[in-house]
């Protein structure tokens, strides 16, 4: 006769429902066929996650600050029986087998940080997303952010296979978008997570036209009501739209009746949508594209912007919506309000995405070099150190003093320009431990779906950092290695990364921009002969693990083995790229054809349409085109 698995739950939340549900279906995959008492305890005490979990009289107790934290602690106690998650998808999931299940263990958590979430981008399906989600929480992850109303524009990527002839195409439209968001929120919010929507979009709304994407449109001025063409920035001379891209068409932000409209849409979409936990305003996407009217050029970009947030928190607070808004500091609104201020603080989080800053260094490890530029409308230069980044925020942060987040981009294009994510994964490590000195809670990863090609070590990083920030990057490694390769053989894929990370140094940025480094060019060709090297003495090793090794593990190296495979056609196309050669769309174009052909193997770990547009910047520096 078997076993009993006892669950109590001691609150009724969604996210303890999963959590008790969770817990039984994997001790039972695990075929423990003992009899074990759980009770599960919400204390409701503190918007910041901790758990404990404690053995009490012959049970167990996994209690939690908040609900999903009682399902953080339950993914916890798995996990010291021996359960792994190193990827997202089932491909990634490593099940023990348990006979009997200790009675000593006795663990308490709280997290560094208080926003841990992610963010999406690049191409994704919907079930790329949910595995996504669904990793993310067992890894204590507590937030998703769906960009749009409906992200359509990355669903599209994907569905479309615009840029696959192998893949045949979906069929995909707004409506199919709108059934996928509501899924989409429903896994999130079933654990517990926050949910953070739009960002993107207001000024189109604002002109009541579509801007679910940076796609041109012919037909979009067409659209606008007439009265409202006047709403449209004023850009040398003219009232249009900026480049036929809507969602890049700033407003005249002078005008109070652009504010209150934008206010207004808003503030409708907070009163239909109380599921959603924070809404994102920001502006037109672009930069170096605001209204130069008379009245716009009086005030800062920001001043108006500001001025946008007090009208939209008084329209809030006079309904008694309580919904929480992330305002950005992004490119032109980099430079902080010379006039206006922030009045209910409380209401805001502040957002900063520092995304024309390098990757090479991290905030915690350079200096300024430049300072903050001066503020000339449409003809702004925008900070490239990290340093440089950071001191725009501190003059923000001199007005507003409430919570505020990094919204940052390592793991969207930097992560296919260090391909081996060693010399990245130490920069996103450094980022994060450093966010308290820049006085933020928290992380907003702004990243393709799928980061599993060849490693999950950057999601690794990322998780783990936020979590515990004084988890050492080696602590890391030994960790996400041990678990995706085996603990004997990890040691040898380790070094095998480190060292192409090193080599890969002198062209992780580009090479070209703004003028050709000749010395990292020539340090980098000798580095590719040294890859070669490396790659054939390691390539037969990691072929026989890939037909020996099964289920997660095994997938780890089968993903290494492609990898691997794939520089063989790279590393020959990077050469020609250093050297400018015309071969070096030609040699580009076999490695694009390469991760066409195996797309539908290597999908779930490899966003293969962003890493074809990333590596085409590489032919378009090569061809001297910026």
């Amino acid at each position: 006769m078997g076993g009993r698995i006892e669950i109590i739950k001691e609150s009724s939340y969604p996210s303890i429902d999963f959590a008790a549900k969770e817990l039984k279906e994997y001790l039972q995959k695990s075929g423990y066929k003992g009899s074990i008492k759980f009770v599960l305890a919400c204390n409701d005490s503190d918007n910041l996650d901790s758990f404990s979990i404690k053995p009490c009289d012959g049970k167990y107790i996994i209690e939690g600050s908040n609900s999903r934290s009682v399902l953080f602690g339950v993914y916890r106690f798995l996990y010291e029986l021996g359960f792994r998650w190193i990827r997202p998808g089932n491909r990634g999931e490593i099940i023990p087998k348990i006979s009997k299940i200790r009675k000593d263990i006795s663990i308490r958590e709280k997290a560094s940080y208080k926003y841990r979430t992610l963010c999406i981008e690049g191409a994704a399906s919907v079930k790329h997303i949910i595995d996504l989600i669904d990793w993310a929480a067992k890894h204590y992850m507590n937030g998703y952010f769906i960009q749009f109303e409906y992200g359509t524009h990355f669903f599209k990527r994907w569905y479309s296979h615009s840029d696959n002839p192998y893949m045949k195409p979906e069929k995909f439209d707004v409506e199919d978008a709108k059934v996928a968001v509501e899924i989409i929120a429903k896994e999130a919010k079933k654990r517990g997570m926050r949910l953070e929507k739009i960002g993107h979009g207001w000024t189109c709304k604002a002109l009541g036209i579509e801007g679910e994407g940076w796609d041109e449109s012919q037909n979009a001025m067409e659209m606008i009501p007439e009265e409202k063409k006047q709403w449209l920035a004023m850009i040398d001379g003219k009232r249009q739209l900026f480049r036929n891209v809507p969602l890049n068409t700033n407003l005249c932000y002078s005008n109070p009746a652009v504010r209150s409209a934008i206010a207004d849409a808003i503030v409708d979409y907070a009163e239909k949508h109380p599921e959603v936990d924070a809404i994102h305003f920001w502006l037109a996407d672009g930069s170096n594209n605001n209204c130069e009217c008379d009245e716009c050029h009086k005030q800062r970009v920001s001043d108006f912007y500001v001025k946008i947030l007090n009208e939209l928190d008084e329209k809030l607070s006079a309904k008694g919506i309580r919904t929480r808004i992330v305002f950005l500091i992004y490119v032109d609104l980099l430079w902080p309000p010379e006039n206006e201020k922030i009045k209910n603080q409380d209401r805001f989080i502040i957002m900063f995405a520092p995304i024309t800053r390098s990757y090479i260094q991290s905030f915690a490890n350079t200096k300024p070099e430049q300072g903050i530029r001066p503020y000339i409308k449409n003809k702004l230069e925008f900070p490239k150190n990290a340093a440089d980044n950071v001191l725009y925020l501190e003059k923000w942060q001199e007005m507003f003093k409430g919570e505020g987040v990094d919204f940052d981009y390592h793991l969207i294009w930097a992560c296919y320009y260090d391909l081996n994510h060693f010399t990245l994964g130490r920069v996103l490590h450094k980022d994060i431990q450093y966010l308290k000195n820049m006085k933020l809670d928290g992380f907003i990863s702004c990243q393709n779906q799928r980061n599993s090609f060849p490693t999950n070590f950057l999601m690794d990083v990322m998780v783990k950092t936020l979590w515990n920030k004084n988890m050492s990057f080696n602590r890391i490694v030994d960790e996400s290695f041990s678990d995706a390769f085996g603990k004997r053989d990890a040691k040898n894929v380790v070094k095998f990364l480190k060292e192409m990370s090193e080599l890969e140094k002198p062209f992780f940025e580009p090479v070209f921009i703004p003028e050709p480094d000749e010395s990292r060019i020539k340090k980098g060709i000798e580095n590719i002969e040294k890859m070669k090297g490396v790659c054939a003495s390691f390539s037969s090793f990691v072929k026989k693990k890939a037909r020996m090794e099964k289920g997660a593990i095994g997938w780890s190296w089968k993903y290494l083995d492609f990898y691997l495979q794939m520089l063989e056609i790279l590393l020959p196309a990077y050469k020609s790229y250093l050297n400018r050669s015309p071969d070096c769309e030609k040699n580009f174009e076999r490695v694009f054809e390469f991760v066409r052909k195996n797309e539908k193997i290597i999908h779930p770990a490899l966003d293969v349409s962003t890493f074809i547009k990333v590596l085409q910047w590489r032919i378009n520096e090569a061809k001297g085109i910026s």
